[in-house]
């Protein structure tokens, strides 16, 4: 049975069961045998007229949509800040060679997160058999002991039994997002550890910001939100 027909018959199957993101569109290309991930076929091209972030200048490991949500407290001063988030990562590679859908992923999986209740904190690895889940995003106690750095883990997922299958990354550039004041910013990070990329990108957000103030001892919040993720410069394969 070929991996195209296997995904047809994933997605629908998975249309039983809701929320769900759209089926594959035509076109849509299939993983060599073996492998959970097909050839990019689109590339990373950041906002011109900034010096924030810098193009990439290697050819991409992963392509991912971040689907979760982004964490906040409310500061003494009336202001939310942020501790962090968690998210599934669903590969996208394969859709690169759809252009027009490759480009509106993140905005029609928003609509179909949105659409979940409240207290629903991921839609998991059966949102939708034709984006595959390689993993999960998260943030940790920092290397040095103060702050939060933010992860990015194939090992519980499509990496399991490979102990470096994870990056742990520092920011070094932050774009407030093009889109709208609405959209988390877009950022350029560096590995600190781990051999899932030497670099990440956060670009294409939707959602993720919280309101601009609040009153201070209010509780935590939640917002979601999607994004794309690239990584770089990766060891690891699926």
């Amino acid at each position: 049975m070929s991996m195209s027909l296997l995904l047809t018959i994933a997605c629908a199957v998975s249309a039983f069961a809701a929320p769900q993101f759209r089926p594959p569109p035509p076109g849509l290309g299939s993983p060599p045998a073996g492998k959970r991930t097909c050839a990019i076929k689109q590339t990373l091209t950041v906002p011109a007229n900034q010096t924030v972030l810098t193009n990439p200048t290697t050819p991409p490991s992963f392509v991912l949509l971040g689907v979760g949500i982004q964490n906040y407290t409310c500061s003494t001063t009336g202001t939310y800040t942020s501790i962090g988030a968690v998210a599934d990562l669903y590969d996208i590679s394969c859709l690169s060679a759809v252009p027009s859908e490759f480009k509106v992923i993140q905005d029609e999986a928003f609509v179909t997160w949105t659409a979940t209740p409240a207290t629903t904190k991921s839609l998991g690895p059966k949102a939708n058999g034709c984006l595959p889940l390689m993993g999960q995003h998260y943030f940790v106690t920092s290397p040095s002991g103060t702050g939060l750095s933010p992860v990015w883990d194939f090992r519980a997922a499509s990496a399991k039994g490979n102990p470096n299958a994870f990056v742990l990354a520092a920011k070094i550039g932050d774009l407030p997002a093009p889109t709208g004041s609405n959209d988390v910013d877009w950022l350029q990070l560096k590995s600190v550890s781990g051999s899932l990329a030497t670099s990440v990108y956060r670009v294409d957000t939707k959602g993720g910001q919280p309101p601009a103030s609040c009153t201070p001892g209010s509780a935590p919040i939640s917002v979601k939100y999607t994004s794309k993720y690239w990584m770089f410069g990766s060891t690891i394969t699926v």
